[in-house]
């Protein structure tokens, strides 16, 4: 299968420059769909923000004094927002959901992976949707995972798990920015080979985007991982942000943070106005946080130590914006239960693709595709709850025992968050954006019974499929 799908992507590879040699770059590798779909397939652009919860998007309503998005409000105003999107509470694992369609006690990736050690990862039989994409789309796609990866350890791929996992071209960081990178001096990593950039990270990140799409002959798939606003905080340029800095950024993280997510909104903007009208046209834009807001960055109201890290509604509810040509009635908001799961299956659709043959076994996939939500505001929602999970350390059984683990499980209403060694709490999170104090669960009334109940339930049927 390795040698398959390494002679798939050089073929690809030689047809891409053969395209742009001839100046046929508009026309190559277009059309074709596989039936029933009438239409060809979409570009499609995943964007994921690293550390933003929906307490830092105006339009979620969350937080009173969110900073300002002018690209993801335009984003919005032309798709569809989905406020009750709900990933994991760190990155790593919210980045295997999205390219695997999987929960993570299938993927045994329950915290962040410390990508320069010796440690578990995400397995390379894993099957990402760019492997999906090589196995089983009706026409070649160019796939492109650009910023940062975090799914790879010195052990499991290290430099090419990228490319391992089926991306044609990986430019960017293996993790975080961490032993002295900063987001104006920073390593990175270009199909397995080491660099030094001295461009500021976000817009460094936005520049290696648009050459690939360029490079690229339709229909592609690009996965552009930011690493804002993540820390370290700092003061980005002053021509992308409005805030007024000053001082040491982590003597005021709120103020830095923000002008992080406006830069990221500002080189976005620049990003998307890049692309030649027609192109544009025919890309699905799908952005998204990976995790809630850090605690060392949120005010109140937002609930201190119910953030990033955690299974609160501050952790893991954050922003899903989708907006392209098979939206139907932009500018509205959803209100359906989406899982971090469901963008893969998405992707898939949207490229025409049978995410099922492109896996080509009978593992479980978890996620559900949302195209049918995003064709029409009628059709029924793909799922009636949402199952998010905590556990250390990462890899499959036999594992240390664990130092933590902790799920949760919601429906439109209530709430279960379950943790090892403590008492269930249950939350009633009826005209909510957070949490509130839980209910007593050794005294719920009737209805409250049955919601507990059946939360109870449902979790022990996530953990036992």
């Amino acid at each position: 299968m390795r040698l398959h799908l390494r002679q798939h992507r050089a073929a690809r590879a030689g047809l891409a420059l053969g395209c742009v040699a001839s100046g046929l770059f508009a026309g190559c590798g277009g059309g074709g769909s596989s039936p029933p779909a009438p239409t060809p397939p979409s570009n499609v652009l995943v964007v994921v923000l690293d550390d933003w919860g929906a307490d830092m998007f105006a339009r979620s309503g969350v937080h009173p004094d969110a900073p300002p998005t002018p690209t993801l409000d335009a984003l919005a105003d032309a798709g569809v927002y989905f406020r009750r999107f709900y990933v994991a509470p760190t990155c790593s694992p919210t980045r295997s959901q999205i390219l695997t369609g999987r929960h993570n006690f299938r993927t045994q990736l329950g915290e962040p992976i410390n990508h320069w050690q010796n440690e578990a990862a995400l397995a390379l039989d894993e099957v990402t949707i760019a492997e999906v994409l090589d196995n089983a789309a009706p026409t070649p796609v160019a796939t492109a995972a650009i910023g940062k990866w975090h799914l790879g350890s010195l052990s499991v791929g290290d430099l090419d798990h990228a490319t391992l996992q089926g991306f044609d071209w990986f430019e960017g960081t293996l993790g975080n920015l961490v032993f002295g990178d900063t987001f104006a001096q920073y390593t990175k990593t270009v199909n397995g080979a080491v660099q030094s950039s001295s461009v500021y990270a976000t817009t460094d990140q936005v520049d290696d985007a648009l050459a690939r799409i360029t490079a690229s002959p339709e229909p592609w798939c690009v996965y552009l991982g930011f690493n804002a606003p993540h820390q370290p905080f700092h003061a980005p340029p002053a021509a992308l942000h409005t805030q007024a800095l000053a001082g040491n950024p982590n003597l005021t993280p709120n103020a830095h943070y923000k002008a992080a997510v406006e830069a990221v909104d500002t080189e976005l903007g620049r990003l998307l106005a890049a692309l030649p009208p027609d192109v544009r046209a025919r890309t699905t834009v799908i952005v998204l946080g990976d995790n809630g807001t850090p605690n060392e960055a949120i005010t109140a109201p937002s609930v201190n130590n119910q953030n990033k890290g955690t299974l609160f509604e501050g952790g893991v509810n954050v922003p899903l914006i989708v907006a392209g040509p098979t939206v139907a009635q932009p500018g509205r908001t959803s209100d359906a239960l989406v899982h971090a799961v469901d963008v893969f299956p998405t992707m898939a659709d949207l490229l025409r693709t049978d995410a099922r043959a492109g896996v080509g076994d009978n593992r479980p996939i978890d996620g559900r595709s949302l195209a049918a939500l995003l064709a029409s505001p009628s059709a029924p929602p793909v799922r009636t709850t949402i199952f998010q999970q905590r556990f250390a350390p990462n890899g499959p059984p036999p594992v240390p025992t664990y130092r933590s683990e902790a799920w949760m499980v919601r429906d439109a209403r209530w709430k279960l968050i379950r943790r090892v060694g403590q008492a269930d709490q249950l939350y009633d999170l009826q005209g909510l954006v957070r949490e509130g104090p839980p209910l007593d669960v050794s005294a719920l009334n009737p209805e409250q019974q049955a919601a507990y109940d059946a939360l109870v339930l449902e979790l022990a049927a996530v953990l036992g499929s």
